[in-house]
């Protein structure tokens, strides 16, 4: 309902955003992927913010559980959460628990295609619940 206002806050004159720079910036298919995520997260419940931060955009309730970044270059979500960081699948997610990163969250989830959604929401709806 307010995807406009978090770009248009940031053209008027607002802190801009790297997070909304590379949502801007990114292809359809991308900004499909991103749009249909954020529309997966604020469902969870009534009561879910969403914030846009310098490097992410930050899905909370009392506190963030999935944080997004965008990444037009690579034509990629990376999508981090918190959660149990065992038997990851190699090369959609990874424990980053002590990997520096922006965003908040120990399990980085790497979207770059609808299957990799699905296999994300339930990532998201642990983080979710555990908040």
């Amino acid at each position: 309902e307010n995807a406009g206002s978090e770009i248009r806050k940031a053209k008027n004159g607002a802190k801009y955003t790297l997070a909304a720079e590379h949502l801007k910036n990114a292809d359809a298919e991308l900004t499909d992927l991103y749009e249909e995520l954020k529309a997966f997260a604020l469902s969870l419940g009534d009561d879910i913010q969403l914030k846009t931060l310098k490097f992410y955009f930050a899905f909370k309730r009392l506190k963030n559980f999935a944080c997004v970044e965008v990444h037009p270059q690579a034509r990629k979500l990376l999508v981090y959460v918190k959660g149990e960081a065992d038997n990851l699948e190699a090369g959609f997610a990874r424990d980053v628990e002590n990997i520096g990163h922006y965003a908040t969250g120990n399990i980085e989830l790497t979207i770059k295609t609808k299957p990799d959604l699905e296999k994300a929401k339930p990532f998201i709806i642990n983080s979710f619940e555990a908040n």
